[in-house]
Parts: C-alpha cells; structure tokens; sequence
C-alpha cells in the first residue's frame, strides 16, 4: 500500500504527538505531513492538496472547527476523523465527511478502526477503475439481500436487518440490527432508489430509515424517529406528511 499523506488538527501538543507516535508505531504507512492548531491554520492545511487524511480536534482554542467546516468544501478524495473528548459533538460531527469518531486519549483498536474505515471509503472511490458499473453498485441479490461493494468485495445485507442509512457527503453509512456500521462511497439517493418498495422512507436530506424498526416518534417541528437500535433519527417538517401517513397504517 502507497503512503498516505495525513494532517493532525490539535491545540495540545502532546495529544498531537502521541496520535503521531500511534501512526508511526502501528500504521507507518500513514505519514503526518502536517500540523494546525488554530482556525486560521485549520483553514490553510485543509486546502492544501497533497494531504488526504485529517485527524480534526472538534474544540480549538479559538474556537469551534465546524466553523470552518462550514466555510471550506473538501476536495474530492479527502475525509475527517473527528477527535475530541466531548461525546455530545458526535451527532453533529457526522453531519460533515467524518469517518469515524475518536474520544480522547485516543484506543490504538479505535484508531485502527478508523483506519479501516479510510481503506473502506477510499477503495469504492477509486475502485471503478478496471471495473464495470454493475461491480461498483448498489445491487439486490434475490429478495432479501443487499449487495454492497467493500474494501474486498462486496457485502451480502439483509434488507430486513438494515435499520436506516445516513449520508455524510461523500459516503452513506448502512446501520444493522447487530450494530454494525458499513461504509460505501455512494449516496443517499441511490440506496433511495433502490429501497424505496422495501418499506425504507427518506425522512430527511440526511436520512432513510427501515419503517419495521421505528420504535417511537417524538413530536416537533418535523420530529424525530427512535429507531430500535436506540438512535434518534430526524424527520424534516416536508417529509412529516409522508411518514405521518405511513404511521397511521401500521399502528
């Protein structure tokens, strides 16, 4: 495997250094190439083209790295690993292109995790060379199963055991009644596409949930679905018609 280029957004020296020793001693082929430890510096290195991986502190000392996120588009071919010691930033951190999600001091079996996950991602976005269309998409094999092209192949889903599916940009996340999450580089619209006579709901820009597995609705605006594996999903106040609609005939 070819190097990758990494960047690690920090305001604490020593937790900057001790993610490098980690990347050094247990995934050399993963290079810091690059240091930020302010919004400013934040805004430079995420732009600069030879860095595909960054590993992002949530909270700065001057300030709050959505701030930027919301300025600066990432270029195609890079992500975000989220580190913070704060949990109730991760909802909002999956609302940008983060892979996985690092409470500090940063587990190695974490990190190894979200190196995996990079591998994941970055295959099926490179993976259509030398490939046809049918290998890289998302495909039903029989009437119960979901193909889904991995880092080495494909995936076999039961439908029925998909709970919902979340976009984060680049990628969806496929989340199963065993908790497990799969990442592939396609979106939302096509999962849509295809599941969309299966019992799925788009009930948000961000979101399709499998109606089997709503465990409880909360009133508001739009609202917000409990799904059975303990997740809140949001319903925006356009989709609320639709999902009321399918509430009443199946309670």
């Amino acid at each position: 495997m070819k190097n990758i280029n990494c960047a690690i957004i920090e305001d604490e020296p020593l937790g900057a250094k001790s993610l490098e020793s980690l990347l050094e001693n247990n995934h050399p082929e993963f290079i810091v190439r690059g240091f930020a430890k302010t919004l400013d510096e934040t805004r430079k290195i995420l732009l600069d083209k030879d860095i595909t991986l960054y590993f992002v502190d949530i909270e700065l000392l001057d300030g709050n790295i959505f701030e930027v996120l919301k300025e600066v588009e990432l270029g195609k071919g890079k992500y975000i690993v989220f580190t913070t010691a704060y949990e109730e930033f991760g909802a909002k951190a999956f609302n940008y292109p983060a892979l996985h999600y690092l409470m500090k001091p940063i587990n190695p079996d974490e990190l190894a995790k979200a190196i995996n996950r990079y591998m994941e991602v970055a295959f099926n976005e490179v993976s259509k060379d030398g490939k046809s269309e049918t290998e890289n998409s998302i495909a039903e094999f029989g009437k119960n199963k979901l193909v889904l092209p991995t880092q080495n192949g494909n995936s076999f889903i039961d439908i029925n055991a998909i709970v919902r599916i979340q976009s984060s940009n680049k990628y969806s996340v496929v989340f199963t009644t065993d908790r497990k999450q799969h990442i592939v580089a396609k979106p939302l619209a096509r999962f849509e596409e295809v599941l969309e006579s299966r019992g799925f709901l788009r009930t948000h820009d961000s979101h399709i949930i499998n109606v089997a597995h709503i465990a409880a609705y909360i009133k508001g605006k739009g609202g917000e679905l409990v799904m059975v594996d303990d997740s809140h999903v949001p319903v925006s106040a356009r989709r609320k018609d639709a999902l009321s609609a399918i509430l009443k005939n199946i309670i």
